[in-house]
């Protein structure tokens, strides 16, 4: 018997969404109603995808158990998690001896997430007659919890949610990074001036792949210096930038738009027919623009060149954590960043060690020091009287 399927298909206006249908290739109106519904809410089509498919897990237990979708137990809750960790994706097939669980806690947290959502959405079209995550949260004591917010004192007899089935996570470290050196020795094992170009692009400007790839030369303002970053809806190479808030427009250097420059007018022959500025450079396809395959080809070889760990996205985290080391505010890493939330950025990007606590002590503790100016001299005079 085969499995749910999420198939990709194309709206009206022409943009690629995502619907889940069952075995039968029917539509499982829930799930689609659901997705349209985030849609509409304006949700970023990298994570339309991923709720998708957290729902076709959800509805391939569903089916497998034989439940009715509109009135889940708490027990059928806890049974899904446990599904999730099984290698064989069967409640009747388990394993004979400890094996490691079929998918990580932080992906098991994220179906959940989904699947209350999804509740709730239905509850509120009258759908459902109550609320998953009424039944699925308890409310402890405000002295049950560890953590104590600044305004503590104020909200202590304020109850602090608890989701059952919640799993333990590990903590989030700093992104991983690279350094400006390995950065040049990725450049200089290029074989060409468009891979040199893309590197040094992605790290100097800490933009996103998907909003590289969806660059029009246009967009390069030389006088200025700075890239500007668009929302144009998915494009023909199926690049996009993340979210319409992540327009913005990024400043680079002189030397990067000279090379832009260049590029452009060594590539951008009289016979491209299109304004994507980085451009495939061989094969049935030259002059077309670049994919998100294309890039992943490129850093793929550069990793087995080099032995250097490199990704897009760690170009991008180690071009906006060396800003952040040289003193950047996190208000403005947000803005180059192109976060939608402060929080995210100050989480990433704010370390403090013990040496800056230190540095920054020494140079002010002026401000609130209350020694005054021979004091200690005298008492200890009057001591040893």
């Amino acid at each position: 018997m085969g499995s749910m399927r999420v198939i990709e298909v194309q709206t009206s206006e022409g943009d690629r969404r995502y619907v889940l249908v069952d075995n039968d290739g029917e539509l499982v109106i829930p799930a689609v109603r659901y997705l349209k519904h985030l849609d509409q809410r304006g949700y970023a089509r990298n994570t339309l995808r991923s709720y998708a498919h957290m729902l076709k897990l959800y509805f391939e237990y569903v089916k497998q158990r034989g439940l009715d979708y509109r009135n889940p137990t708490l027990d059928d809750i806890g049974v899904f998690v446990h599904w999730l960790k099984l290698p064989s994706g069967s409640i009747k097939v388990l394993p004979a001896q400890s094996v490691d669980q079929a998918r990580s806690n932080r992906t098991i947290n994220l179906a959940l997430t989904v699947v209350t959502g999804l509740y709730d959405y239905l509850w509120r079209i009258d759908d459902v007659s109550d609320r998953l995550a009424d039944r699925t949260t308890v409310y402890l004591p405000a002295r049950a919890s560890r953590y104590k917010s600044f305004l503590y004192h104020i909200a202590a007899q304020q109850p602090v949610a608890k989701k059952l089935f919640k799993q333990k996570e590990p903590k989030k470290g700093r992104p991983k990074t690279i350094s400006k050196a390995q950065v040049q020795q990725l450049m200089h094992a290029c074989a060409n001036q468009r891979d040199r170009l893309l590197l040094w692009l992605l790290y100097e400007s800490a933009i996103r792949v998907g909003e590289l790839l969806a660059l029009w030369v246009e967009d390069i303002d030389v006088a200025s210096c700075q890239l500007s970053i668009r929302d144009r809806g998915l494009l023909a190479n199926g690049a996009e930038i993340k979210t319409a808030s992540s327009e913005r427009k990024v400043e680079v250097s002189e030397e990067l738009i000279n090379e832009i420059v260049s590029y452009i007018g060594i590539v951008h022959t009289l016979d491209i027919e299109t304004n994507h500025l980085f451009l495939k450079l061989q094969g049935a396809a030259k002059g077309h623009p670049m994919t998100y395959d294309d890039v992943n080809s490129l850093f793929r070889r550069l990793r087995r060149k080099t032995g250097i760990d490199v990704t897009p996205h760690k170009l991008r985290h180690s071009s906006l954590s060396a800003l952040a080391k040289s003193g950047w505010k996190p208000e403005l890493l947000q803005e180059r960043a192109g976060h939608a939330n402060f929080q995210h950025t100050y989480q990433l990007y704010v370390h403090v060690t013990e040496d800056e606590l230190h540095d920054e002590w020494t140079k002010t503790q002026q401000t609130v020091s209350m020694k005054q100016p021979g004091i200690n001299s005298v008492r200890l005079a009057e001591s040893k009287e």
